[in-house]
């Protein structure tokens, strides 16, 4: 992400200067190596932050989001992700092709709003119901689904309670595409602007 390339530049500023503060402190002042080093390291702290948060303001302006925010996006994608390779996970106790594919569904619609979020960290909070409670609902179902349902000699009731739980499955993925929709409403919108621009440039060319 391009707040990374923040770290880098305050990376590629730090690494000079603390060279050129050890320097200056082994040839011009007569200290122990340990405070030499010491004093290098002060350096590279004191250039790698003020660079780095230079470098990162920009970006965190253009998405609208304040430093907090944003390191807050970033921890909950970090958790996200570990629940969304959950579900994965899950795929090794599937015993059945329409299983598979609910299951499927499920993962791939979750990747997509995690991939999506990751790259514009803006819109988190369009859908940070996806993030505080869908998710987890779906993988605590996926979960107990998949291990559930690869039992033998399940009794009737047993059976039925694992059919309502695939029900409940079908909800929950159509709760995920409403996250998905949402996420993509302005997506829509600008290319519905754009086509007709278009068909006005079109239609303007044919009268001239």
């Amino acid at each position: 992400m391009r707040y990374n390339i923040s770290r880098i530049f305050g990376v590629l500023v730090g690494i000079p200067v603390a060279f050129v503060v050890w320097l200056v402190t082994v040839f011009a002042w007569d200290l122990s190596f340990l405070i030499d080093g010491v004093i290098g390291i002060v350096g590279f702290l004191a250039s790698y932050f003020p660079t780095q948060r230079l470098t990162s303001r920009k970006y965190l302006n253009e998405i609208g989001l304040s430093r907090r925010d944003y390191r807050y996006v970033r921890a909950q994608l970090n958790q996200a992700q570990l629940k969304i390779r959950n579900i994965l996970k899950s795929f090794i106790n599937i015993r059945s092709i329409k299983d598979f594919r609910q299951v499927n569904d499920i993962y791939r619609i979750s990747r997509s709003i995690y991939t999506s979020i990751k790259q514009r960290p803006g819109m988190f909070f369009k859908v940070e119901g996806f993030f505080y409670s869908h998710l987890d609902n779906a993988l605590n179902l996926v979960d107990s689904y998949t291990r559930l349902a690869r039992m033998p000699r399940k009794s009737k009731e047993e059976k039925q309670k694992l059919e309502q739980t695939r029900i409940t499955l079908d909800e929950v993925k159509r709760t995920l595409v409403a996250d998905l929709k949402r996420l993509n409403e302005e997506d829509y919108e600008r290319l519905d602007i754009e086509m007709e621009l278009n068909k006005l440039e079109q239609e303007r060319r044919k009268d001239v």
